[in-house]
């Protein structure tokens, strides 16, 4: 492949199937061989669903049914391979990851053990457990099937670092946590969401290192968005729910067996977009594949729905956006790929096809790595 180290962009694909890889993507490739797999590892099987990278380091979950879920740390070489430098086991079902501001605090929130994890990190790879925060639900919520029990789905630092939220899909409630050491935190109240409304994932608005005045909240069991206008009072964030759009926008929620469920929320890099992925929903390319939801936001956090755009497969579970916002990269779970799509900034559009399109069993996270 003709490359340069300049042009060269590196992606990390996590999976269900027991990887984790790295790929090396040109677009200036004048062979129009745009990518190709750098490495390859299986320390974290069984499921490597999710990754967070902080710095060099890259964390892991190893998301487990019924028994002791872990994370791990990997070192990224210059080479762009991986190099494990610890681990620590935690709640089972692991399926998401936040760093602390300053590295020494990671957030694990666990959706088969309905609970949250945290652990203290040295700054170089080495992981100990440190609190466990384990919850239970009087009763299961509107959606018994779903929310017989709590579900976090989530760990996400706020902008300032001073706090920890935590979508939970089964108690229809976001946990709002404040580190109270360098490695603990404690909470100290719930955001309440509608019954039924599932949430999965969360992005604070605007982008920046200030306090966010909005948090968009995607339910997955409702196929809806939330905002939420905030507000702080010592170490408690409270959210205002002001407004809810549908993850398809103006477009009609398909109906079927099983239903859509939505999956990823994210901001582009210039905070004038949101997109939301769509499983399940094949609207797209002859009801062949799953969507893309694009928003723009005004000044007053107010979304205005743009565009469904197809995802390059089934189930698109995570994607993430380049930092000048030219290239996002979306992991198709349901049919085992992955695509790179080209994104328009300008106007925060997708391009309908993507540049490449690459099979990767279980294809669950697809990061990309800009140090």
């Amino acid at each position: 492949m003709a490359t340069t180290a300049s042009a060269a962009r590196t992606l990390f694909v996590g999976s269900g199937k027991g990887t984790i890889k790295s790929y090396e993507f040109d677009e200036t490739a004048t062979d129009k061989v745009f990518i190709k797999e750098i490495f390859s590892t299986s320390d974290s099987s069984p499921a490597p669903t999710w990754q967070t990278i902080f710095g060099n380091l890259l964390y892991s979950v190893s998301e487990t049914e019924g028994t002791e879920g872990v994370v791990t740390a990997y070192q990224i070489g210059s080479d762009k391979k991986l190099i494990k430098k610890g681990s620590a086991k935690g709640l089972a079902g692991p399926v998401s990851i936040a760093v602390g501001k300053g590295g020494k605090l990671v957030v694990s929130a666990a959706y088969g053990a309905g609970g949250v994890n945290t652990f203290a990190a040295d700054g170089s790879g080495g992981l100990t457990t440190s609190q466990t925060f384990k919850y239970e639900n009087a009763k299961p919520g509107a959606v018994p099937d779903r929310q017989k029990e709590p579900h976090p789905h989530q760990a996400l630092m706020d902008p300032t670092g001073k706090f920890v939220i935590v979508p939970d899909l089964g108690s229809d409630k976001v946990r709002v946590f404040s580190p109270n050491s360098s490695t603990t935190i404690k909470e100290t109240n719930v955001i309440d969401t509608p019954a039924g409304f599932g949430p999965r994932h969360a992005v604070f608005y605007p982008l920046g290192n200030g306090n966010a005045t909005h948090l968009f909240v995607v339910g997955e069991l409702s196929n809806n968005i939330i905002t939420f206008k905030l507000t702080y009072e010592g170490d408690q964030m409270k959210g205002e729910n002001v407004a809810t759009m549908s993850t398809f926008g103006t477009q009609p929620v398909p109906s079927g067996s099983p239903a859509p469920a939505a999956g990823e929320i994210a901001l582009s890099p210039d905070g004038k977009y949101l997109y939301v992925s769509n499983r399940l929903d094949k609207t797209q390319a002859g009801n062949t594949q799953d969507s893309i939801a694009a928003f723009c936001i005004d000044n007053g956090a107010k979304l205005t729905f743009m565009q469904l755009s197809a995802s390059g497969g089934q189930s698109p579970r995570h994607f993430s956006i380049t930092k000048d916002g030219n290239w996002v990269a979306i992991a198709n779970s349901g049919n085992g790929n992955f695509g790179i799509f080209k994104r328009y900034p300008g106007n925060g559009t997708l391009a309908s096809l993507p540049i490449i399109s690459m099979a990767n069993e279980g294809a669950a996270c697809a990061m990309w790595y800009e140090p």
